[in-house]
């Protein structure tokens, strides 16, 4: 027996062919209640601050709203959500080079639209990034979604969820089913 519920909640008669529409219902987020915006690293040092703005969209172009974006670095958590035309902004800095790694922010992406979060870096155009580990392992469409462009006031990023412009994610180590080498194709 099947019963599903339309808009309004009704269930279907039992022993029907009648289908009705079941609710719009999402996964999340659920955390935006109380859950501390810091859209801005204050620098320690000299380093100038400067604005990373972007938008996240989904497969077929539209705006994801309500997208959480964080990035994380050693100088540093920004935490920031899409609006309704799906634009974010945060305030950093530029963070320093590691060994084998061009300076990067790295992204985390969490929407009700996913089942889990997102991971992809943010490479800045004015760097050695031809040094970088990862980047090394991509094709150069992959590097190209993780290449942000120079704006005035800092840097553009967008960030495609899915469809033929998707955004490079990376395998999140030690969640079941991911897999850890990035370069290699499916």
């Amino acid at each position: 027996m099947t019963t599903t519920a339309d808009d309004g909640n009704r269930v279907a008669p039992s022993g029907t062919d009648q289908l009705v529409r079941t609710p719009r219902t999402i996964l999340g987020p659920y955390f935006t209640l109380g859950m501390p915006l810091c859209s801005a690293v204050e620098p320690e040092d000299d380093r100038t601050p400067f604005t990373v703005t972007g938008r996240v969209l989904d497969g077929l172009g539209h705006p994801a709203p309500g997208t959480m974006i964080e990035t994380n670095q050693p100088e540093g958590l920004t935490r920031s959500f899409t609006g309704p035309d799906g634009a974010y902004s945060v305030t950093t800095v530029k963070p320093k080079a590691l060994s084998g790694r061009a300076p990067h922010l790295t992204l985390l992406i969490t929407t009700g639209a996913m089942m889990r979060p997102a991971v992809t870096c943010l490479y800045f155009p004015d760097e050695a990034n031809d040094t970088d580990e990862l980047l090394a392992q991509l094709s150069s469409q992959q590097r190209t979604t993780m290449l942000a462009r120079a704006t005035d006031d800092g840097y553009e990023f967008d960030i495609h969820l899915s469809g033929e412009s998707e955004s490079t994610f990376l395998g999140w180590p030690g969640l079941q089913g991911d897999v850890e080498s990035v370069g290699e194709e499916p």
